[in-house]
């Protein structure tokens, strides 16, 4: 769990989606970016103290991850938020895992869901 914080850090990247350059992108990127300001409070949440506290950011994170789905765009950014929704609920299994102790999964979890972050912020940001 100590490694949870970190990740908040990768969530303030997240806000640059609202930076959208292209016309057919700019409504997509910006529904991202506002699900993305959800993100950013749930996983700051995970490294609670308590299970409890813990798990219910994650709970959180899961259903951003579902409105995020239901965002449409140019396939492009339809496959780059497939991607992205992937790697979240990754991340979200493997910090329900982190919760009860097993922390192996949750480095490669946290690297996928950085990079799946970094080739949306790409593709939005001008």
């Amino acid at each position: 769990m100590k490694r949870l914080p970190a990740l908040a850090t990768l969530a303030v990247g997240i806000l640059l989606l609202s930076g959208c350059s292209q016309a057919a992108t700019v409504a997509a990127c910006g529904q991202v970016a506002a699900e993305a300001v959800q993100v950013t409070g749930a996983i700051q949440e995970i490294s609670s103290l308590t299970p409890e506290a813990a798990q219910a950011a994650l709970d959180e994170v899961r259903a951003v991850a579902e409105k995020i789905r239901g965002i449409d765009g140019p396939d492009e950014f339809v496959t780059l938020r497939d991607s992205w929704t992937t790697s979240i609920d990754a991340f979200v299994t493997e910090g329900e895992k982190a919760i009860t102790g097993d922390v192996a999964g949750l480095d490669a979890a946290s690297t996928q869901m950085r990079t799946a972050t970094d080739a949306i912020v790409a593709y939005c940001t001008p």
